[in-house]
């Protein structure tokens, strides 16, 4: 994994801070958002639409930091849904050059770690699979072809779905979808990489259904003042004056 370069990485320490006075907390049914993701590698916040110009110093189209992520600056949310899809790639063909290259590699990593810790069995065994598998190739690389994929790591990327007002009117509204950014493990294999992600939401439409695009009835029914509720309908009342 490639250094990132420091103009590339938001200042975390810093906007938690901030996120301390100004994050919100969202709870299904009690608000328009689905079960929500909870794992310890993917950090994110809710920050109400009134706040948002507290973050516009960190909002970069075209060249986002590596380590933050606005999600949806500018479309506060009225409705939200979390996914995860397993993202994978696959290298056919990979060359006998390179495939030595990751088998030495491996098999030189293990060597080391058994001059320095004792192996356990698996690493033992790993180790010993690993370099009858380089000779074998070595001895007779026709026999042989290479892929590469990272398929059974079964890697999940969290994406968020969420619903937001397209006009100033509040009459019409559009759905848009983002991945976000997850802590990653950095190249010693010991510390983490810190990546942190900011949802904004509208606090008014969050807790309530919003009628369907260019259906005027719930935009019509706030003109009114006043409200009885009877049976399974209400009264609504504005003054003409």
């Amino acid at each position: 994994m490639a250094k990132a370069k420091q103009s590339d990485l938001a200042p975390l320490p810093a906007i938690r801070l901030v996120l301390k006075h100004y994050k919100t907390e969202l709870q299904p049914v009690v608000h328009q958002v689905s079960a929500m993701p909870t794992e310890s590698d993917l950090e994110y916040y809710f920050v109400s639409a009134e706040h948002m110009e507290l973050f516009r110093p960190y909002h970069r189209p075209g060249k986002p930091y590596k380590n933050f992520k606005l999600v949806n600056f500018e479309r506060p949310a009225i409705s939200l849904t979390f996914y995860n899809k397993h993202k994978y790639q696959i290298s056919r063909g990979i060359r006998i050059e390179s495939a030595l290259a990751i088998l030495k590699e491996q098999r030189d990593n293990l060597y080391t770690k058994s001059y320095l810790d004792q192996l356990t069995p698996g690493q033992q065994q790993k180790l010993q699979d690993i370099d009858n598998l380089l000779r074998a190739v070595r001895q007779t690389p026709e026999k042989f072809e290479f892929c590469s994929s990272n398929y059974e790591h079964y890697y999940r990327y969290w994406y968020c779905s969420f619903r937001f007002f397209e006009d100033t009117e509040l009459t019409k509204t559009g759905t848009a979808n983002d991945h976000l950014l997850k802590h990653v493990q950095a190249t010693d294999g010991q510390s983490t990489i810190e990546r942190l992600n900011i949802i904004f939401i509208d606090p008014k439409f969050i807790t309530r259904p919003v009628a369907y695009d260019n259906k005027l009835i719930d935009r019509e029914l706030e003109t009114y003042t006043e409200k009885v509720s009877y049976g399974k309908s209400s009264l609504y009342i504005r003054s003409i004056e």
